[in-house]
């Protein structure tokens, strides 16, 4: 029979190999390992591995369960089949090396007793942690109510624990002692390229044979694993932030000890966002800082182990626009082009997917971009005359679309 949850102290190590393996989990599933950790002392050894026991009743009072949740026992019986079937590991494409193990081999729930065996193997990154871990807050990591949350604050808490380590470690070699809390405010910056992170995060599951085959690579190519994955969902830069990136550093400056902004790291002509840098600074100063500042919201609604669905007002900016264009028009069309669409149209998105529609149904089209604009602008509505398979009966303009785009950044 196992020890009833006791509070030993609110904070546990986690290892950074547990930390930034690529892999997609449910919120249940991430707050069950998180309560496991917490309890290390009560994680015994059999001979199939490391075993922890907890009661069922026990796991629900920890993770404040409401009646009205349904059917826990249906809900832990999808976490554990998930936890038994995952394996997880890292990547190192500078040090071309991978790890992948299976870290749960079997769960089981029997006379109100909830089982989970860790794979032997993984015991330094278990039971004896000495070294490259973080440590986190139980109560912090169980009032997550999405997974995406606390991937990412667990992912910028491993982050910032290695700047601290580097920082004494620079400190000692000076021998000099570290003054970052009072110089600094404990803030920092940290980039993570955009692919790796939607890995990391569980944004694009790792465990898939396609994604895995690439991941598992001499040279693992983050960006080509993230294309390969059959499941797109957060695709664009656009969703993935107010989505997800938004919403889940939202919540993180809402609950925990730090505060987190982040900027799109973007590269080449076209501006496409390659990574993430995350400004993190330490919650009570930057509330010190802020003080009567008052934040906007999104409404967020969300059951009790679920990720969030959001109600909000949609508030597009300029990369916003681009991304849905994009989504509509099917041809690879440059972002100044598109820019000159978005102006003729006045940035409303309907009119230029009714313009494209319109588009689609005429037999050639000699400059598509053109051809639009003079759709938005003329108000088509039926098909017009063909002459000689072209759309001459049109003016097709040439555009100049540095001055259109010009004008548009002013607006």
């Amino acid at each position: 029979m196992p020890n009833n949850i006791v509070k030993k102290g609110d904070n546990y190590k986690k290892s950074n190999f547990l930390i930034t393996s690529k892999y997609k989990s449910s919120i249940l599933e991430n707050k069950i390992l998180s309560i496991a950790l917490a309890n290390a002392d009560d994680i015994h050894e059999e001979s199939e591995g490391l075993v922890y026991e907890i009661a069922v009743s026990d796991l629900k009072r920890k993770m404040n369960i409401s009646k009205s949740y349904g059917s826990f026992y249906d809900k832990l019986d999808d976490a554990a089949k998930s936890m038994t079937g995952r394996t997880i590991g890292t990547s190192n494409k500078k040090n071309r090396t991978f790890d992948y193990i299976s870290v749960v081999t079997r769960a089981t729930s029997k006379d109100g007793i909830f089982r989970i065996i860790f794979n032997p193997a993984l015991k330094e990154n278990i039971i004896d942690i000495k070294d490259k871990f973080t440590v986190l807050k139980l109560s912090t990591m169980l009032s997550f109510k999405s997974s995406y949350s606390l991937r990412l604050y667990e992912l910028l808490k491993d982050e910032l624990q290695e700047i601290k380590w580097q920082q004494d470690r620079d400190a000692i070699t000076l021998g000099k002692k570290n003054t970052y809390r009072q110089e600094n405010l404990f803030k920092y910056e940290t980039s993570i390229g955009l692919a790796e992170l939607k890995l990391e995060m569980g944004v694009v599951n790792a465990e898939l044979d396609k994604v895995k085959r690439v991941l598992q690579g001499k040279n693992p190519d983050y960006e080509k694993a993230v294309a390969s994955s059959p499941e797109q969902i957060f695709k664009s830069w656009s969703d993935f932030r107010r989505r997800v990136l938004e919403k889940a550093t939202e919540e993180i400056n809402e609950k925990t000890d730090l505060h987190v902004d982040f900027e799109a790291d973007k590269a080449g002509r076209g501006g496409k966002v390659v990574g993430v840098t995350f400004i993190i600074t330490d919650s009570k100063s930057y509330k010190n800082s802020n003080a009567g500042i008052k934040t906007e919201s999104s409404d967020v609604f969300m059951d009790d182990l679920g990720d969030p669905y959001i109600v909000e007002a949609e508030e597009l900016d300029i990369d916003d626009l681009i991304d849905k264009v994009r989504m509509i028009i099917s041809e690879n069309l440059k972002t100044k082009e598109i820019k000159s669409i978005l102006q003729a149209a006045d940035n409303d998105i309907s009119k230029i997917k009714d313009a494209y529609e319109l588009a689609c149904k005429q037999s050639e089209i000699e400059n598509l971009v053109g051809w639009m604009i003079s759709a938005i602008k003329n108000g088509y509505t039926a098909t017009p005359k063909r002459k000689n398979n072209t759309y001459s009966d049109f003016e097709q303009n040439t555009y100049d679309y540095e001055l259109l785009e010009d004008e548009l950044r002013a607006n």
